[in-house]
């Protein structure tokens, strides 16, 4: 099966390698260079939210002991659990804000997209509607998976903990009404709403993820389209189920103490859920703005590349099997090659000896450092070809198999994308 013309980035390709081989620095007050910009898609997702279940569940003591004279063992759990709740609407909003950068390059990139296949010949114009579906998978996925679970969860938070603070003052029939609706019905009715959405996006992945296992694909991608399917569809079916159940014991946790045991285990799953995601699906990618446009051979080209990497770094193969002890010129190439370029200054910055040639080389600017290919090249020349080798090796070896691994997962949604398409358009 062949692809279009004119559409992936190329290791290879000398237009390209200018454009993504550029990172600029700002050098801090201790002396050392951090990344000024970088236009990139992350796997920001915060582990804490997964406990967003359990500030939504730290009403038991209001419901559960929802008695006039308040005991005094219950005050002082109503005094920890509404805390708890408070406390954990931190972490909804500090993941919130880390979803609307990704919403924003997403958006961005959607109008990008769009405008690049308005102008492009009819023959690439399904790899232009892979590209976009893919885009509106992580938008989606970003806003209805995230965006909304850190809104509904975090202000269901909010509102259960004042509920369940309330809940100490009982004994003026005010507060202890007041306190019953917001620690009852209204404080878990958001987290209620937040399981249906869930439910509804994972029913939508898990489809999506079947369409591209059986799509017909080249017999590179096969396997692992098919692998991730599964790790896909695993996640999304325990994700649903677990937004579906925790819905029903939120709502249960009101009028009934046993609420709080079906809460249990969804807590657990809840965890489980956003491990799985951060760690075997999601990815980190730059943005693809930053690259040219290629040819046909580049999606499953890359995909061999990036697979036969991670194999390496994987095995017990010594380090200089993957870069040459004596070539400053092929490390830098490799480097240019996975598109580790950024990772690659990050670490060189940290050499004094190369930090102060690359920093004098930009005085005009002072303390921000605009490094180039052709500014690493040139360090071969003065002596630091050592130190080059030296960072290439610590960069391949440390941040590689990482890096890989999201690559791999950016392409094969992509290429999942394409055959769906092709496939669609075949029957049509």
């Amino acid at each position: 099966m062949s692809f279009p013309e004119t559409v992936f980035p190329n290791g290879d390709n000398d237009a390209e390698k200018t454009k993504s081989c550029r990172a600029t620095f700002i050098r801090k007050r201790n002396e050392q260079y951090v990344l000024l910009e970088s236009r990139k898609f992350q796997n920001s997702l915060l582990m804490s939210v997964a406990l967003l279940e359990l500030g939504n569940a730290s009403d038991f003591a209001a419901n559960v002991w929802n008695r006039i004279p308040v005991p005094i063992y219950a005050m002082v759990l109503m005094a920890i659990g509404g805390t708890v709740a408070l406390s954990m609407t931190c972490f909804a909003i500090l993941d919130a804000r880390l979803s609307w950068r990704n919403i924003q390059l997403l958006r961005e990139e959607r109008r990008y997209l769009c405008g690049k296949r308005a102008d492009c010949d009819a023959s690439v114009q399904v790899l232009f509607d892979s590209l976009l579906e893919v885009n509106r998978w992580e938008l989606g996925t970003e806003i209805i998976e995230r965006m909304s679970m850190d809104v509904l969860m975090g202000s269901g938070c909010v509102i259960v903990g004042i509920g369940t603070l309330m809940a100490i003052g009982g004994a003026n029939p005010v507060v202890f009404h007041a306190s019953n609706l917001l620690s009852g019905y209204i404080g878990n009715s958001p987290a209620a709403f937040c399981g249906v959405l869930i439910a509804v996006w994972c029913a939508y992945m898990w489809v999506r993820s079947y369409k591209h296992g059986i799509a017909q694909a080249d017999a590179v991608s096969k396997p692992l389209l098919k692998r991730r399917m599964y790790l896909v569809q695993m996640q999304s079916s325990i994700s649903a189920t677990t937004g579906i159940v925790a819905g029903v014991g939120s709502m249960l946790t009101a009028v009934r103490w046993y609420g709080y045991v079906i809460l249990i285990p969804c807590i657990l799953s809840f965890i489980f859920c956003n491990y799985a995601w951060r760690k075997w699906i999601a990815y980190s990618r730059r943005s693809i703005m930053e690259f040219d446009l290629i040819d046909q051979s580049y999606l499953v080209g890359e995909l061999k590349f990036v697979t036969h990497m991670q194999r390496l770094l994987t095995s017990q193969s010594p380090v200089h099997n993957l870069i040459p002890e004596t070539s400053a010129v092929e490390a830098l190439d490799l480097i240019s090659r996975s598109r580790l370029f950024e990772e690659f200054c990050s670490r060189l910055l940290q050499k004094a000896g190369a930090a102060a040639v690359l920093g004098r080389s930009n005085a005009e600017t002072q303390d921000v450092v605009t490094v180039e290919l052709s500014d690493i090249s040139a360090l071969a020349g003065q002596g630091l070809s050592a130190t080059i080798l030296e960072t290439a090796h610590e960069c391949i070896v440390k941040d590689g198999l990482a890096h890989f691994q999201d690559r791999q997962r950016h392409i094969l949604e992509v290429l999942g994308s394409y055959y769906e398409l092709l496939m669609t358009s075949k029957k049509q």
